[in-house]
């Protein structure tokens, strides 16, 4: 297997949000981007948590759903990786975690995201 890492097959555009935004802005977000989270960044652009498909849908039932913000239902115990790690390292969460997503960061600010798909394709691609 190739010793790849993170920083070889991290997406560097990484669509973020302020936890400030909607929860119909994050919803016409996602599906514009067809993407089934984001991280959720400060003003620093540090990593404060994340939003999800999965956040949304455990609010759906809340009263005033539509006028909450993404602070009030994002995740805030994210789960990052390091630029530097090795590609066999995030499998593993990956394989033990729900996760479709990891933020990378540096120093506390996100530098790129990982996706479960880009690491099948950087690993298995050669395969086929």
């Amino acid at each position: 297997m190739l010793k790849l890492k993170v920083k070889d097959v991290m997406d560097k555009h990484v669509v973020t949000v302020l936890p400030e935004v909607g929860v119909k802005e994050i919803c016409r977000l996602l599906i514009k981007t067809r993407l089934s989270g984001v991280p959720v960044i400060d003003k620093k652009d540090k990593l404060i948590g994340f939003i999800s498909e999965r956040d949304i849908i455990a609010a759906v039932n809340r009263n005033g759903f539509l006028k909450k913000r993404v602070k009030n239902i994002m995740n805030k115990k994210v789960k990052s990786v390091k630029e530097n790690m090795f590609t066999e390292e995030i499998t593993r969460i990956f394989t033990d975690r729900p996760f479709r997503y990891l933020p990378v960061i540096r120093a506390g600010k996100v530098v790129g995201i990982v996706s479960r798909k880009e690491v099948i394709e950087r690993l298995l691609g050669q395969y086929y």
